[in-house]
């Protein structure tokens, strides 16, 4: 399921951004009868991994940020004050606050920052954008290493109707000051138009760059028909493109020293439920390098959503018959281990917290 084809409320429901309504009937059959996996023991004083889900207790509904220990024990929902679904959550670089995109209880997505330790509900979470107008959705935010600067997207409309499907009009890759009265110095560094779509940013560890994927969404089919990773220098200039678009990369992230990219193949964010072949490589920033990292042969089977870790590992999201569950995986492609479950069956979009919490 890929692509943004109709109106802006089933666009909005429907997108690959989002993993709730329209595939909760999949879901449930896709999980029945998956049996719990065995607990595991605390290690209180190991940092936190931040992932959304759309399962709790059983049941399926909104997204939500969920905090885990890394050895599967103390999950917790997070932001829970705050309205609406909350999705894409990004640590800081100090590991005391993360940033997420939600709805807040209205029909436009916005970035919010909390304190998830010390206020762990939301209560004093801060609204940093202002979605409104033509602005239909705030998406995808992403940290400077200084925590100074912030990286979003901004996708605005009207929908335009480009043969059988209906997409923005607008797509921006924007970068702000982070001010405690808000953002400032908004500025716009990349832009698409409609069968162009934009994800994810991430900043380079020296914070001169970024690195986010495109996807070309067939006007006939509304089905994404490519993708490629890029580098852009963070006051617009420079862009690179990193992989072709016939290797659909994407979901790509840096390591901590900043010498190479991890992304994944037939992301999950443009092939949700597609019956593609996903892998995990890493590449030098000017697109040499190419490394394959894990090697799967099915769809049954996916390595989706890679993160770096502090420490240099990649957490990633693996995608089988059972469940999306979290993994680790050394970058040399080595020593592969599971988060573990402990009966959970959907945890997607993990991120590392740098510092113990």
């Amino acid at each position: 399921m890929g692509g943004l084809a109709m109106n802006h409320a089933a666009w909005r429901e429907t997108s690959r951004r989002n993993h709730a309504a329209v595939t909760i009937a999949a879901l449930a059959c896709l999980f029945a009868g998956v049996s719990a996996a065995p607990p595991a023991a605390a290690v209180p004083s190991s940092p936190w991994v931040a992932f959304q889900t759309s399962l709790r207790n059983g049941q399926f509904g909104d997204d939500g940020v969920f905090l885990v220990r890394p050895d599967g024990t103390d999950q917790h929902e997070v932001a829970t004050a705050i309205p609406g679904r909350h999705i894409h959550p990004d640590w800081s670089s100090d590991g005391h606050t993360l940033v997420f995109a939600g709805e807040l209880g209205g029909d436009r997505t916005q970035i919010v920052r909390f304190d998830p330790l010390d206020d762990p509900t939301g209560a004093h979470a801060r609204q940093l954008t202002a979605c409104a107008g033509s602005c239909l959705l705030d998406i995808d935010p992403a940290l400077s290493p200084d925590d100074t600067k912030i990286a979003y997207l901004r996708i605005g409309g009207p929908l335009v109707t480009i043969g059988q499907v209906e997409l923005p009009a607008t797509q921006k890759l924007q970068i702000a000051t982070v001010t405690a009265g808000g953002l400032t110095q908004v500025k716009t560094v990349f832009q698409t138009t409609t069968t162009t779509e934009l994800n994810a940013p991430r900043w380079s560890p020296d914070g001169s760059h970024l690195v986010f994927w495109t996807d070309h969404v067939n006007p006939d089919t509304g089905q994404v028909d490519a993708t490629a990773v890029f580098t852009i220098r963070a006051d617009g200039t420079g862009l690179v493109q990193v992989t072709p678009q016939s290797m659909l990369a994407g979901e790509c992230d840096w390591s901590p020293d900043g010498t190479r990219l991890v992304f994944a193949t037939h992301p999950l964010g443009g092939f949700n439920f597609d019956p593609v072949v996903s892998n995990l490589f890493t590449v030098r920033p000017d697109g040499t390098g190419l490394r394959q990292l894990t090697h799967s042969t099915t769809p049954n089977d996916r390595a989706t959503q890679p993160h770096f870790t502090p420490d240099g590992r990649i957490i990633y999201t693996r995608v089988t018959r059972s469940g999306r569950t979290l993994w680790l995986i050394d970058a040399d492609g080595s020593n592969s281990s599971p988060i573990p479950a402990n009966g959970e069956r959907i945890r997607t979009h993990g991120d590392w917290q740098p510092t113990p919490g």
